[in-house]
């Protein structure tokens, strides 16, 4: 069972687009004297990763549904909808206001039509892809959000209106926060993180350690 569990980590850290380091340095901006050449290689990595979209809508479109349903998953499907609302708001793209079935009344002057506002969007997929939570259902408690993880790895201490904003999530929403809470509880039970005075923080090292070896 450990060289099976161990071959799917290295697959894993093997298919990631970005190393572990990349993300470290991506997500903590405060070490600036690295921040310029992590930057350019993420940057590089983002340009290549988006020209091979072009190639994954030919498979889900040509490939018949009853391969792809097992590989795409319910969590893939958020992931990708969080995606499209984040370029939305980078590109400054605005909804088209007007009859949907009447194309003749869409509208997209920007005096008139309001920017998407990714945080709402942002949470409320939030909700959706993790509310499991904080609401029994039947497939049970859900998957842990990587980029909470990956936030809380970095090492720093960091309180929960910190995780709301590196998130870019609502703050004032509390069925967000309930999520988020109940996350690092469960966290915090396996002996992942710790609750200090000065908010949450990693303190899982032989994982890490390992990791490096």
């Amino acid at each position: 069972m450990e060289d099976v569990t161990a071959h799917h980590a290295r697959n894993l850290k093997r298919d990631r687009l970005l190393s572990e380091k990349e993300r470290e340095r991506l997500m903590d901006r405060e070490d600036a004297s690295k921040l310029a050449i992590n930057d350019a290689r993420v940057r590089k990595k983002l340009s290549n990763w988006l020209k091979t979209l072009d190639d994954v809508s030919l498979i889900l479109t040509h490939l018949p549904e009853e391969q792809s349903r097992d590989v795409v998953t319910n969590e893939n499907v958020f992931d990708i909808l969080r995606l499209a609302a984040r370029a939305m708001q980078i590109k400054r793209f605005y909804p088209i206001d007007g009859n949907v079935n009447d194309s003749y009344t869409w509208n997209t002057d920007y005096d008139t039509c309001k920017p998407l506002e990714f945080t709402k969007c942002n949470t409320d997929l939030y909700k959706a892809k993790f509310g499991s939570f904080i609401t029994p259902c039947d497939s049970g408690m859900g998957k842990f959000d990587r980029q909470l993880i990956s936030l809380l790895e970095t090492g720093i201490s960091i309180d929960i209106s910190g995780l709301l904003k590196g998130l870019r999530l609502d703050t004032n929403d509390s069925e967000v926060l309930a999520i988020l809470e109940a996350q690092l509880q469960e966290l915090q039970a396996f002996g992942l993180i710790e609750n200090t005075a000065n908010g949450w923080r990693w303190i899982c090292t032989k994982a890490s350690e390992k990791e490096k070896a």
